[in-house]
């Protein structure tokens, strides 16, 4: 199957190209440039704008109506939550994401299974599986519940000290996690523990790394507080999830060592404009405007850097507002807005600095898995004309269109 987009804009993923034409025969793009060939189907794209597939980078495919994740989790069947799920799938892909990497949640396993082998419609699914924390840590929504409920309802496994660590590390990787997400700081969604707090040792971060590079993989860490954050980078992992209250040091330390950044606006603004009315804890709401406010500074002191900075909203739960599973594209777009990113910049967070982390899309070119979306509008003017996607491509199908 041979598929023509013709005459479109094209941002490959670094730089826009201009006019160009681009040919897909199979899974990839074959050429790009000024083509006098046919296809079985082409696309006029002549006055829209060609790029890549857009990434979340950060995103929890849980399955769950509104902000009370506690009660959607123990009132809720988990496979009522995980065919919701397959729903967000769809929703995903044709607004115009490709990729997702899931940063924990044991859905996004099977639904990464299910698009791969054509069941659903859907974006590849980058999955971490069941992500690693400590006791008394953020894998834990409830501590006030007995510590083996939160192991059984199966969000986290719980470890502690470095023989449990490597322990769970080997397991959730037997599980089938493409790499391992480690809770390195408290949250804001989890009860009793601070943003700010640090969690795991650097012996423990350490002995998880190493488990994640014996299979070629990679472990991503959440970190909100600074401290836990540098002890993250010094053990080793490759990116920090929200890093809301990190300090200059410790982004030094980040772009030195070639440590990614992803900001995780969207759920950040979900909590924090609309949390009461979406179910979020008490506590939730409590914590939110402190890591919030940190965060435009944290962003500019990256760019300055050279920190590799992604787009992933964090969305695990449906709100039904402007903020949604299926609107991903807002955190490109409050990258522009509150992180005051460029919008090439922002179009690159959302696309080819996934590469960062060893992804094999966000880049159009010869060779490249074609992975494409087309635009009705001009995002490196107007931000927000990401949300205007009319054909999408995945791995050279079209899907959308």
């Amino acid at each position: 199957m041979r598929t023509l987009i013709r005459g479109g804009t094209v941002f490959d993923g670094f730089d826009v190209l201009g006019k160009r034409d681009i040919l897909i025969e199979g899974e990839l793009i074959k050429e790009v440039g000024t083509l006098d060939v046919r296809a079985d189907i082409e696309i006029d794209a002549r006055d829209l704008f060609v790029m890549p597939g857009m990434v979340d980078a950060h995103f929890h495919f849980g399955g769950s109506k509104g902000g009370d994740l506690v009660k959607a989790t123990l009132v809720e069947d988990s496979k009522v939550r995980l065919l919701r799920a397959t729903t967000w799938a769809s929703k995903i892909v044709e607004a115009g994401f490709t990729t997702v990497r899931d940063c924990g949640e044991p859905n996004a396993i099977p639904l990464r299974q299910a698009v791969k082998e054509g069941w659903i419609k859907g974006p590849n699914i980058i999955a971490a599986g069941r992500p690693l924390s400590q006791t008394f840590g953020h894998g834990e929504f409830l501590h006030t519940i007995p510590l083996e409920w939160n192991e059984y309802l199966g969000f986290a496994q719980i470890c502690d000290g470095k023989e449990s660590c490597i322990q769970a590390a080997r397991r959730v990787l037997r599980e089938g996690s493409d790499f391992i997400k480690i809770m390195a700081t408290g949250g804001v969604l989890s009860q009793r523990d601070r943003p700010e707090w640090p969690q795991f040792t650097h012996e423990e971060i350490s002995a998880i790394v190493h488990e994640a590079k014996k299979v070629g993989t990679y472990v991503a860490a959440h970190a909100h507080g600074d401290e836990g954050a540098r002890i993250a980078v010094e053990a080793g992992v490759k990116s920090i999830e929200h890093g809301s209250l990190l300090s200059e040091q410790t982004l030094k330390m980040m772009a030195e060592k070639g440590v990614a950044l992803t900001p995780t606006l969207s759920i950040q603004e979900l909590i924090y404009k609309h949390g009461k009315q979406i179910g979020v804890s008490e506590w939730g709401l409590e914590k939110i405007a402190q890591i919030r406010e940190n965060v435009p500074k944290v962003i500019d002191t990256a760019k300055r850097f050279g920190i590799t900075i992604l787009a992933g909203t964090d969305l695990g739960f449906e709100s039904g507002l402007e903020i949604d599973v299926g609107k991903n594209y807002t955190e490109p777009i409050l990258l522009v807005e509150i992180g005051a990113l460029k919008e090439i910049e922002a179009l690159r967070a959302a696309t080819s600095n996934i590469r960062k982390l060893g992804a094999k899309t966000g880049v159009i070119a010869k060779g490249e898995v074609a992975d494409i979306v087309v635009i009705d509008g001009d995002p490196t003017t107007q931000i927000r004309d990401l949300s205007k996607a009319k054909f999408v491509v995945k791995r050279g199908k079209l899907v959308k269109g």
